[in-house]
């Protein structure tokens, strides 16, 4: 399990919507040209995935794959992480409260990748009612 920060998972998220093959990444990494990237997405420059690159290339290429733990993230960030990673949205999908996410209605899957890349400081939990819950621990 790669351990990466906030940034980093939103950057791969971003670049996971590119549709480019891991041999095409890793050649932009390799040359540290991302510029084609920064053009297909405003705003991003790339640079924490050129760090995250920079850690080791198998690393890098589990992160891309979604083997990774948030190192730290705010409730603000897994709304957002809700948001990009799996298209889920607040008061459709889940109810936003201050201090977490109560009926999150999501399949397995996003479940368990969910789980995966919390970081340790929260809880997600199957309701009574089938749904999710993620609150501090």
């Amino acid at each position: 399990m790669t351990i990466i920060n906030l940034m980093q998972a939103y950057e791969l998220d971003k670049l996971s919507k590119l549709n480019l093959s891991d041999e095409e990444i890793l050649r932009a990494l390799r040359s540290g040209d991302v510029s084609a990237w920064q053009e297909q997405v405003p705003n991003y420059e790339f640079s924490e995935t050129m760090a995250l690159y920079q850690e080791g290339e198998q690393q890098f290429l589990k992160a891309y794959h979604g083997h990774y733990r948030i190192k730290y993230v705010t409730l603000p960030g897994i709304q957002r992480l809700l948001q990009l990673r799996f298209q889920l949205e607040e008061g459709k999908d889940y109810q936003l409260l201050e201090t977490g996410i109560q009926h999150l209605t999501c399949d397995e899957e996003t479940v368990t990748r969910l789980q995966q890349m919390l970081s340790t400081n929260w809880s997600l939990t199957k309701q009574e009612d089938g749904n999710y819950s993620v609150f501090v621990k």
